[in-house]
């Protein structure tokens, strides 16, 4: 369930989203807003550190202005949804390809799948990737990002999943 913050910005969502040509996803935006912030500071898309982020420092929670933190977000979702291919709100298959994309950022992560065949998310690749991108380094088990966000010290190997439950297409 969108929680009242995250729902507070639909409309700003919208607005974004129909400048992008993303308005069949505003509910998918919404349920990625709630997994990164919940609605909560000025980079609600935690999205400064994305290649769309060009007026602010590229560094967690850089962007300070709500409205550039959406655009910016809804941009980098778009360009990792064409990179999977994403025919509409209901390939879930697709969309998940396109969410671990955001979190691991969309070329490298596109690059790997390519590289290695892959067509389809799984907790397995996802891991495997962040390994590599890791450098092999894991996170401690006292970490709490370890059980949250998968073994490997880069992004969140279960980002999908986690989007999701918050996503009804």
């Amino acid at each position: 369930m969108i929680n009242s913050a995250c729902e507070s910005y639909r409309s700003d969502v919208e607005q974004v989203a129909a400048k992008y040509d993303m308005s069949a996803y505003v509910d998918l935006i919404l349920a990625l807003m709630m997994q990164e912030s919940s609605g909560q500071g000025t980079d609600v898309m935690q999205s400064s550190e994305g290649a769309y982020n060009t007026q602010y420092p590229q560094t967690p929670n850089g962007i300070t202005d709500v409205d550039y933190s959406i655009a910016c977000g809804i941009q980098e979702l778009k360009y990792s949804m064409a990179k999977a291919d994403v025919t509409g709100p209901n390939d879930i298959a697709s969309i998940k390809l396109a969410l671990q994309g955001y979190n691991f950022g969309a070329d490298v992560y596109f690059n790997y799948l390519e590289k290695n065949g892959i067509t389809s998310w799984s907790e397995e690749s996802s891991k495997a990737f962040a390994e590599i991108a890791s450098g092999e380094t894991e996170r401690s088990k006292e970490d709490p990002l370890y059980d949250t966000a998968g073994p490997w010290d880069y992004g969140d190997q279960y980002y999908p999943e986690h989007v999701l439950r918050y996503y009804h297409s």
